[in-house]
């Protein structure tokens, strides 16, 4: 059986058939090789994926093309590592937001987050602002409803520049003469 191999730091104008070319020129039969192209443009990504027809000849592969120059750039060639099942996390960062939580996380976890308040629900110690009214809200006599006090909206800041009417008409270039009084 062949081992399947990476071949990376390609140029974008290698084609599949160069590739097979440069590893079957050093004596490696090769089963298949395939580009990597960006979904809309067609464009190679720089990397390939080549299947050898024995583990020696990939072996040998690594050995020999690895950091030859490929149309001015040296190829690096790896043994390909098994894709991940689909839905699992992928190796090389931190985990991404919307993933399954660990247990204990979250707001049903259990036991209190802050030190100093009642329950996972209380959220972050509050250190400006009036206190909370017991219940953690505030309360309406029938749901949906407003309360009756409303804060009124302050004042919008009037412009300092004159209006169109209250502009002075007339010449306004600068004649070069300075009034003395």
């Amino acid at each position: 059986m062949g081992t399947r191999l990476f071949v990376g730091n390609l140029s974008y104008q290698v084609t599949e058939l160069e590739l097979k070319e440069a590893f079957t020129s050093e004596g490696i039969e090769v089963r298949s090789v395939r580009l990597a192209c960006e979904r809309e443009t067609g464009r190679p990504r720089g990397f390939a994926f080549v299947e050898t027809a024995t583990d020696e000849g990939a072996k040998q592969s690594i050995a020999k093309i690895s950091g030859r120059l490929l149309q001015g750039r040296a190829v690096i060639i790896e043994e390909a590592q098994a894709r991940p099942a689909p839905g699992a996390p992928r190796p090389g960062g931190p985990p991404r937001f919307g993933g399954p939580r660990p247990p204990g996380a979250g707001p049903s976890g259990p036991g209190p987050r802050f030190p100093g308040s009642s329950g996972p629900s209380s959220g972050p110690p509050r250190s400006f602002g009036p206190p909370r009214p017991p219940g953690g809200g505030p309360s309406f006599d029938r749901p949906g409803a407003r309360p009756e006090s409303r804060r009124e909206r302050p004042e919008k800041k009037r412009s300092s520049r004159p209006k169109p009417e209250e502009r002075e008409r007339g010449n306004w270039r600068w004649k070069g003469v300075i009034d003395e009084d």
